[in-house]
């Protein structure tokens, strides 16, 4: 392929230099923001020698290139003179995936695992003082309290910590801005009802900021800004003090004065809205909540609602969204288990076991990626399981005194009123999803062999020599034909297969070197038989720029089988908005007879063998 000729062609059926806004590449694909899309003729396109499809995906055209995409783009590069404007791709990233509901999980994601297990403790308490026979004025209860109370009082800290990642702003500045917020002059003044403070005619009013999240949230955004203006009007030598301290100044009283109060009252004005909801038909607003739970986790949002637990919690010392959510989990328990039991498939039963244990402890993503989303019946008794459940649990006052987990290990955050409707909502909610999933059955597709290996393509007469490629990361696997991306589903890059990953990390998959295809998303790795093999983390996760990865190889190092290439923040990518399915791909794949996966449905783990590769001895 003649690149110099092919960014030629390319530049001219996009419309020429003038009409190009924005271009960058990623492992396999050039991708341009265009003025005007209208004049691409995308055959015109796909008729160039050296394309191997085009596409766009929203406003954004992508041209697949294959390994060859570097040096096209550096090409094209040459030609136009035209790089990338990073500050605009930024922006537009944001716009899409960076509102409001996607930021508060994004923020909140990182403290979930402090809240949950403490949350679990102020539970274990309430139940060993009220029940147990224990003092409450023991040094024990006393100790227990404090490590269960710290994370939630002092949560503005640890919001505060995961905003300033979000926004890319100072951290030790976003820390100081939750110190003014929980400052004793504050608390204290709260505590004794005082009226408000006043600064130049702006009234600083004494507000309950402890185990708040909004108004930290909104106060760090500010602080970007304020501290990119300092940052950027005072001279060098001088920024170790004074951007800092003109940044305090600044801050203080528009955190006090303005942002902190008015997200509070933003806060309470979602607080009440679930409550009004709640008071007209606790039946209806249980129903919507509890069948939702999975929809809401596969956009990402259920996060979301965290904000608003806490500020129920908050306000009136309990919270009656989430026990209510927790039956959502619970039918996605007796769900899986369902389809265990009537799938007739042992990868399929492999796959809806693994979701059910995970599913039990709060983990869903495995049941509803692999189970809910597979199987139309499944999903729909899902959605009644969780929905009947969650409208008893709400008719009966079921109430939550601690952001946890929605699970059935929560249970002792929910002791108080309304205790035993959760308990006998959870039943409902695991027995009717069952249930209904025994009735309607599941659709597993055409018959296959039971060990879930995929037929192998008639092999050519004569010698021949496979080559094994290993599971890169712990999993469930899926066929590329149904990887969301056409591209990958049309094997247009290559033969291969694709794997939904479990914890974010990915290992070589055999010997070989590191290939020139690396990318802050993607792994190249060349087998030292030649192999050219793709990891791809995730669908067009090209766009977070290296976010939530960690890519530990670089290019031209030598690896083997084993060697951890990459950390990824899987639950983040998914809160950004992002597929984290992981096409596997032999991109030289011409180069060979044929390759097959040793099977594309059920559980994997790191090591285990995927591909067989066929080529002739």
């Amino acid at each position: 392929m003649n690149a110099d000729k092919l960014a030629e062609q390319i530049v001219k059926e996009i419309g020429g230099k003038n009409n190009i806004k924005e271009m960058f590449h990623c492992v396999t694909r050039l991708r341009f923001y265009l003025k005007d899309r209208s004049v691409v003729d995308e055959e015109r396109i796909k008729k160039l020698d050296g394309v191997l499809g085009v596409q766009f995906a929203t406003d954004q055209l992508q041209i697949i290139i294959g390994n060859e995409v570097g040096n096209v783009y550096n090409a094209i590069i040459n030609k136009v003179g035209f790089i990338m404007d990073d500050a605009t791709q930024e922006k537009k990233k944001k716009m899409r995936i960076g509102g409001i509901f996607e930021t508060i999980s994004a923020i909140i994601l990182p403290v979930i695992p402090a809240m949950a297990g403490t949350g679990i403790l102020k539970g274990i308490i309430t139940i060993m003082t009220s029940y147990l026979g224990f003092d409450s004025a023991s040094t024990l209860i006393k100790m227990m309290t404090i490590a269960a109370d710290a994370v939630f009082y002092f949560l503005p800290f640890f919001i505060a910590w995961s905003a300033a990642k979000r926004f890319k702003t100072d951290i030790a500045m976003a820390l100081m801005c939750a110190g003014f917020l929980l400052y004793p002059t504050m608390t204290a003044g709260l505590a004794e009802g005082a009226s408000p403070m006043s600064l130049f005619g702006l009234p600083i009013p004494f507000v309950k900021y402890a185990s708040s999240s909004i108004p930290i949230i909104l106060t760090v955004l500010i602080l970007k800004y304020v501290y990119q203006f300092f940052d950027k009007i005072i001279p060098q030598m001088l920024k170790l003090v004074f951007v800092p301290m003109f940044t305090a100044i600044v801050m203080c009283p528009i955190a006090l004065g303005v942002t902190g109060p008015i997200a509070n009252y933003i806060s309470k004005g979602i607080a009440w809205l679930f409550t009004g909801m709640f008071a007209v038909s606790p039946l209806l607003a249980g129903a919507v909540i509890g069948a939702t739970r999975s929809l809401l986790v596969f956009t990402g949002m259920h996060l979301s609602l965290g904000a608003v637990c806490l500020q129920n919690i908050t306000q009136y010392g309990y919270d009656y969204i989430l026990p209510v959510n927790t039956m959502g989990t619970l039918a996605i328990v007796g769900t899986c288990l369902g389809v265990w039991v009537k799938a007739k498939k042992q990868e399929n039963k492999s796959v809806a076991m693994s979701a059910f244990i995970s599913s039990f402890i709060g983990i869903t993503e495995p049941g509803i990626y692999g189970v809910l989303l597979k199987y139309k019946n499944a999903l729909i008794a899902d959605i009644i399981a969780g929905g009947v459940a969650g409208a008893f649990v709400a008719v009966g006052g079921g109430h939550a005194t601690a952001y946890v987990n929605s699970c059935i290990l929560s249970l002792p955050v929910f002791v108080g009123d309304g205790f035993v409707f959760v308990c006998i909502g959870m039943a409902i909610a695991a027995a009717l999803g069952f249930g209904l999933v025994m009735v309607m059955g599941i659709d597993e597709g055409e018959d296959a062999p039971k060990t879930g290996k995929a037929a192998p393509a008639q092999v050519p007469a004569g010698p021949t020599v496979t080559e094994t490629v290993s599971a890169p990361a712990d999993g469930t696997l899926l066929p590329l034909s149904e990887v969301s991306d056409k591209v990958f589903a049309a094997e247009t890059l290559g033969k291969g297969v694709a794997v939904e990953p479990a914890d974010g990390k990915f290992y070589a998959p055999f010997n070989g070197t590191i290939g020139t295809g690396i990318g802050g998303h993607a792994v190249c790795i060349v087998s030292d038989d030649g192999m050219e093999l793709l990891i791809h983390i995730g669908i067009d996760t090209v766009n977070l720029k290296g976010k939530h990865f960690d890519i530990k190889v670089r290019e031209g190092d030598k690896v083997k089988a084993g060697d951890l290439l990459a950390e990824v923040d899987v639950a983040a990518v998914r809160a950004e908005g992002y597929k984290t399915t992981t096409p596997i791909i032999v991109t030289n794949t011409d180069d060979y007879l044929d390759v097959f996966a040793v099977a594309e449905n059920g559980t994997i783990r790191h090591g285990d063998k995927l591909l067989t590769v066929i080529k002739k001895g």
